[in-house]
């Protein structure tokens, strides 16, 4: 977690030796540093503020040498006239837009069933198209992270809303099973525009605790989205069919839209971007898939969103096939699950201001890991009745909140310099994790619980050891994290 800068206050080069010194520890000024561009920036470290490592700055910097000229970092008070203009309505709309990947999946959940009988297909192929959207939700990212790193955020933003807009119409209007796949794929792309983009908007203008505290404040009005979604759902398919489900994306889309261009302004100066399009990008990617703390922050999120998803995409023929709960009846169990995970969010965000985040991510794994071995158990053992089944689906739900909030903004800290592409490697390892998950969930059909038990057991223990593993790093770096 760096900031970097090419000049000392005077002006000149910095002494990569002396700029990779730690306050605490001493020894670390005659250390020559590993990394052979090191005299092209200082390395500054992190101040701890109530416990949590807080850059200073936190200013993008351009990676490219024919770049380096033309860059321009920006003065304290540049900053803070940037960082002023974090609205509350602007952090309404960021969520939004990524909340927009929730509501296309889980308003079409309870619909599973109806899906395939109107469209003559089965399970599994159904499943598919969760894996399609997420598939696309994964070029998005991938795409727009770099884009916008180049022209800036504002017009890939709007651009992705459109093809959101477009794939929910094509969707609401799909005559057959592989129609609808083509368009989620369409719609992904849009909504992985919004969730990429929204967050480096935020990444863009504030960071340290600040960053923590938003975030965490984003993941939890986010989580209003799989509240309502899946009661909204129920609710159409209680007046109207399926494919009302997308129309109503549709006019949120358009919503989106509206507030994207009356509210949202360009957070990144042409001064801080980025030249060279995906070459930069593959180079950037290179660049922090070799940052060892940033990797283990996004395999930690990626594997227990990969639990998550195990959840998400075999709930509703659980609930309903298997246990026989009506398509309104299972609504509510999801919306309780959703509005738990709202609640440990809020929670996280308050706890955010006394305690590290490796601590609260520490207690929401814990959390996950038990309620997916409960379900394992129950599953196995128990024949998978429902007093095991909706209290376990909470137990796996809930703390998630505890967790993808704290490990983006962990991760986020070491991609300061490189926030599109970051942000966008961030949504695309839950995005792989995702479109991974939900074939698993349905290979034995609709009446087996077993295969979504075991891929939740999986992704929470490779997440527990990611876990681990970034705390080796860690330590070393910040004092409190070693606490934690």
């Amino acid at each position: 977690m760096t900031s970097y800068d090419a000049t000392t206050p005077d002006g000149h080069a910095d002494d990569p030796a002396r700029s990779a010194a730690s306050p605490h520890d001493p020894s670390a000024a005659d250390a020559a540093p590993s990394d052979p561009h090191a005299a092209q920036r200082h390395l500054e470290p992190p101040t701890v503020t109530d416990g949590f490592p807080h850059l200073a700055g936190g200013v993008p910097v351009l990676e490219d040498e024919v770049d380096q000229d033309l860059a321009h970092r920006p003065t304290e008070s540049e900053l803070c006239r940037t960082r002023s203009k974090v609205t509350a309505m602007m952090v309404v709309v960021l969520t939004t837009l990524s909340a927009i990947g929730p509501l296309a999946t889980d308003m079409y959940i309870p619909a599973f069933p109806d899906v395939t009988t109107e469209l003559a297909t089965t399970a599994a192929r159904l499943q598919l198209t969760i894996t399609a959207f997420f598939l696309g939700t994964a070029a998005g990212q991938i795409v727009s992270g770099p884009i916008s790193d180049r022209v800036g955020r504002r017009m890939p933003l709007l651009l992705g809303i459109v093809l959101c807009l477009i794939g929910s119409i094509g969707c609401a209007l799909a005559p057959s099973v592989q129609v609808l796949i083509a368009f989620r794929i369409l719609q992904g792309i849009g909504g992985g525009f919004g969730m990429v983009l929204g967050r480096a908007v935020l990444i863009d203008l504030t960071d340290g605790p600040e960053l923590f505290r938003i975030m965490n404040i984003m993941q939890g009005i986010g989580g209003i989205a799989p509240i309502v979604a899946p009661l909204l759902g129920g609710l159409i398919l209680l007046v109207g069919q399926w494919r009302e489900v997308f129309w109503v994306i549709a006019g949120m889309s358009v919503i989106s839209l509206i507030g994207v261009i009356a509210l949202i302004p360009e957070s990144l100066p042409v001064s801080r971007r980025h030249t060279g399009g995906f070459r930069v990008f593959l180079h950037n990617t290179g660049s922090l898939l070799r940052r060892a703390p940033f990797v283990a922050y996004l395999l930690v999120n990626m594997f227990s969103g990969f639990a998550l998803m195990a959840y998400v995409s075999a709930s509703s023929f659980v609930v309903q096939e298997m246990l026989g709960f009506s398509s309104t009846a299972y609504s509510v169990s999801f919306a309780i699950n959703s509005a738990g995970m709202m609640a440990m969010s809020f929670l996280s965000a308050h706890l955010a201001r006394t305690r590290h985040p490796r601590e609260i991510i520490r207690a929401g794994l814990t959390a996950v890991t038990l309620g997916a071995v409960y379900l394992l158990i129950g599953v196995v053992l128990l024949g998978a009745p429902a007093w095991v089944i909706l209290p376990g689906f909470f137990l796996l739900v809930a703390p998630q909140g505890l967790i993808f909030g704290n490990g983006g903004a962990l991760a986020s800290q070491e991609a300061t310099d490189m926030a599109g592409t970051g942000s966008a490697l961030l949504g695309l390892g839950f995005s792989v994790a995702a479109s991974l998950a939900a074939p698993l969930v349905g290979v034995a059909g609709t009446h087996s619980a077993l295969p979504m038990a075991i891929t939740a057991v999986v992704g929470a223990a490779l997440s527990v050891v990611c876990f681990i593993v970034a705390g080796r790093f860690t330590d070393g770096q910040h004092p409190a994290a070693a606490r934690a």
